[in-house]
Formats: structure tokens, C-alpha cells, sequence
């Protein structure tokens, strides 16, 4: 039977705060080598290129299993605590990034900041990965991690019985980045993402009030790739084709003098593998 796998992803842009500063740090550990040279004992592959490869891996994965024979080596040596058990540590936590920005966003309260509410998220996931009982619970990783993080910040955050959680309606969304921390850093890996598949123009305008509509677009076509319903060309045609207009029309097609029949043929085939899948996901999240 096949199961499902959470999405895993790779952020890479840097930026302010605890998540830029992940991200900046990544980007250096990404070139060490020492690191290098402990994936390869771990994976016992002199081949492996590197940490970012190891991401990568993870983020094609389609299956939980799949996921889990990827973190299996890092949990063990991260809970072993022999040499390089904090760089398995840290690359855990680099794959698990996105997932715990979310589980920070579920438990703002008006009593807390960002920062607060993300640092001590990221420090409870770094405490269930050094903790974690890979002997018992060796299936299921990325699902267990991110169940686990989010009880452990719930604990932590909830000895404050005063602490309400803020309503969804006020951090939901992108449209309101510029001014909900939260929103700012989901936005910043949805844009390191989409610049990974190159599916924004270099002249693509910033975020800006009616952007919500074009990063809508993006995020489905970031999560289309990434499960495999559409290829990475295929993607940029489409993302290429609509691009952001005024506030009143955000999302509008972009003609272009070289669009020829066979490119507009294939550009409607992508649309409609796209909107098919959209339709399973939605029915699926139901």
C-alpha cells in the first residue's frame, strides 16, 4: 500500500530573524566539508555529494518510506551522539524548517512575538530529533517529528493558561505579509522554492498588495512538482504565461509573440493535468 509522504522542502533564501539566519548557516554548511565527509560514513556512499544532495533526495520522495530511508542514518547518529551528532542534528532540522515555521504560526499568541514563538519552536524540534526513538518508531519520521515538535511547543507555550491562540482568520493567508511575521517567512520559502525550479522571471515584480493571487499560483505549482504531477518545464510555462497585473486583475494571462500553437498545446495539456491534481489534493485534504 502506498502512503503518503509530507512534503519536504529545502529553503535557501537568507533574510532577518531566527529562519534567515537558519538559512544563512545552512548555505555555509552546505560547503563544508566535514559534513560532506559524515553523510558518507552515514549513508556508507563515497559518492554522495553533499548535504543539499541529501535534501534534494528527501524532497522528491513520494512514499513516507522513502522519507524514512533517508532519515533513518541522521536520526541514528543525531541520537547517538557520537562524532558529527549535531551536524546530523542540524540537518534534520533543515528538513523539517518549513513544517516547524507552520507549527510556530498554529501557536502565536498575542502575548508572544515572532521571534519567541519561532525560537522556542525550533529549539523543541531540536530537542524531539536529539531525543527521538528510532528503534521504536522507525516509520512514519517526518509525520512523527512534526506531531512531537508540536506537542512539546504546545507544553512550553501553554504554562501561560492566560495565552489565547490568535484567530486563524488574522494570520491566514499571504496577502498580509508585510505586516504578520509569519506570513513574511512562509513567503520566503515559497519564493526559495519557486526560485529553485526557476519559475519566476528576473524581472518578476516584488510581493506587493494583490500578490496573494500570483503566490497562490506559485505554491501550486511549487506542490505540483514536487508530487510529480507536472514536470519543471511544463510548470514554467504556466507560471510563465500568467503572470500579476493591477490589484484589479492580479493573475491575467501574458501573451507573447513566440507562444505558437504547439507551445499554447502544450501550455492547455499542463493546465489540465494541473487543475485535475489540484482537485484530487483539495478532495484528499477534505
Amino acid at each position: 500500500m502506498r502512503t503518503d509522504a509530507p512534503r519536504i522542502s529545502t529553503p535557501r533564501l537568507s533574510g532577518e530573524g531566527l529562519v534567515g539566519r537558519l538559512n544563512t548557516e545552512w548555505a555555509r554548511l552546505s560547503q563544508d566539508e566535514t559534513l560532506r565527509l559524515h553523510l558518507r560514513h552515514w549513508y556508507g556512499d563515497p559518492s554522495l555529494t553533499g548535504p543539499q544532495a541529501v535534501l534534494d533526495t528527501l524532497r522528491t520522495c513520494r512514499t513516507a518510506s522513502a522519507q524514512d530511508r533517508i532519515l533513518l542514518p541522521l536520526l541514528r547518529a543525531a541520537v547517538a551522539g557520537g562524532p558529527g551528532s549535531q551536524l546530523a542534528a542540524r540537518t534534520v532540522v533543515q528538513t523539517m524548517l518549513p513544517k516547524a515555521i507552520r507549527i510556530a504560526r498554529s501557536q502565536l499568541r498575542p502575548q508572544y512575538d515572532w521571534e519567541e514563538t519561532v525560537s522556542l519552536t525550533v529549539g523543541a524540534l531540536y530537542e524531539v530529533i536529539r531525543t527521538y526513538p528510532v528503534h521504536r518508531r522507525a516509520r512514519r519520521i517526518a509525520a512523527n517529528l512534526a506531531l512531537d515538535t508540536l506537542g512539546l511547543t504546545q507544553r512550553l507555550i501553554g504554562h501561560d493558561a492566560t495565552a489565547v491562540p490568535l484567530d486563524p482568520d488574522r494570520t491566514a493567508g499571504l496577502s498580509d505579509s508585510a505586516s504578520c511575521p509569519a506570513s513574511q517567512a512562509e513567503l520566503t520559502l515559497l519564493l526559495a522554492r519557486a526560485g529553485e525550479y526557476r519559475l519566476l522571471a528576473e524581472d518578476e515584480p516584488g510581493p506587493t498588495a494583490g500578490w496573494d493571487a500570483r503566490a497562490e499560483l506559485v505554491e501550486l505549482l511549487v506542490w505540483a512538482l514536487e508530487s510529480g504531477a507536472l514536470d519543471v518545464e511544463d510548470a514554467r510555462l504556466i507560471t510563465g504565461y500568467y503572470r500579476d497585473r493591477p490589484a484589479s486583475h492580479p493573475v491575467t494571462p501574458r501573451p507573447s509573440a513566440r507562444d505558437g500553437a504547439r507551445q499554447r498545446q502544450r501550455r492547455s495539456r499542463a493546465v489540465r493535468r494541473l487543475t485535475v491534481a489540484a482537485s484530487d489534493r483539495f478532495a484528499t485534504a477534505k
